[in-house]
């Protein structure tokens, strides 16, 4: 049996065409964040802003006038990528959602992992609004994140009154199949995103076969999922001695079904 291991040369989103950031910072310390995006940030930051370097919620009001790019079929500007808007003041947040509005003929991303803050604002139609949801089970989110547990997220952002929403099961964390397919039929999201942790931060991972299953019930299901880092669970014994018995695909846009090749 041969496993296709998928390979992405970067953390964001494959669709996103910028990450606009004119609002940073999160105060959530997930324990897999600091390996991947705030040690991206740092290298910029050191030099030239010491609240980027640190992660520390601020704004940057010299950005909201910045030049951003069209987008195309299923792509969108990622807003405030490098970091959760649960922290950004109401008033700031209200002043990047007017710029957004200006511009109606592009789509922009903009997530959190406490939806609750989705429900506040008056987001325009060309937003596609997310959420992370790694897992269904609580118990193993303990001393992982900050963030409001798994099944809190899922409660708000069910309830979360918009056209277009996105779910990023990213880094996936051990489920439950038929909880989880359940949740995402619930909230009917515009897509999916699904991957293993890029770094190697030991979560509890549920194992390649398990993930595969995720994948095949929702693409039944007719979901849009787009694959990230796939790979086995790093506590699985591999064996895959022989080279030959790994594919690597480097585009995850070409990565939409994932099954095994005998």
């Amino acid at each position: 049996m041969k496993i296709t291991i998928m390979k992405t040369k970067t953390n964001m989103y494959k669709h996103s065409v910028k990450q606009w950031n004119p609002f940073v910072g999160c105060r959530f310390n997930c324990s897999y964040c600091k390996s991947s995006f705030q040690r991206q940030i740092k290298r910029w930051a050191k030099e030239n802003c010491d609240k980027c370097y640190s992660f520390t919620p601020h704004e940057h009001p010299e950005r909201l006038t910045q030049s951003l790019p069209n987008t195309g079929f299923m792509q969108f500007i990622f807003t405030c990528s490098s970091g959760d808007i649960a922290f950004c003041p109401s008033d700031y947040l209200l002043k990047i959602i007017a710029r957004i509005r200006n511009e109606p003929h592009k789509k922009f991303l903009m997530q959190s992992k406490a939806p609750q803050i989705l429900k506040e604002f008056n987001f325009p139609g060309n937003i596609i609004l997310g959420t992370t949801i790694e897992t269904n089970r609580d118990d193993l989110y303990e001393g992982i994140s900050k963030a409001p547990k798994p099944s809190q997220r899922y409660s708000d952002f069910l309830t979360v009154q918009h056209p277009m929403k996105m779910i990023t099961i990213e880094p996936v964390i051990d489920f439950n199949l038929n909880v989880m397919t359940n949740w995402i039929e619930s909230i009917n999201p515009i897509m999916v995103w699904l991957g293993y942790d890029s770094r190697n931060s030991h979560l509890p991972e549920p194992s390649l076969d398990k993930v595969k299953q995720l994948h095949w019930e929702l693409g039944k299901k007719g979901f849009t999922v787009i694959l990230k880092k796939i790979r086995p669970a790093w506590w699985e014994k591999s064996d895959l001695e022989n080279p030959a018995d790994i594919k690597t695909v480097d585009n995850v846009e070409k990565g939409f079904c994932l099954r095994d090749k005998k």
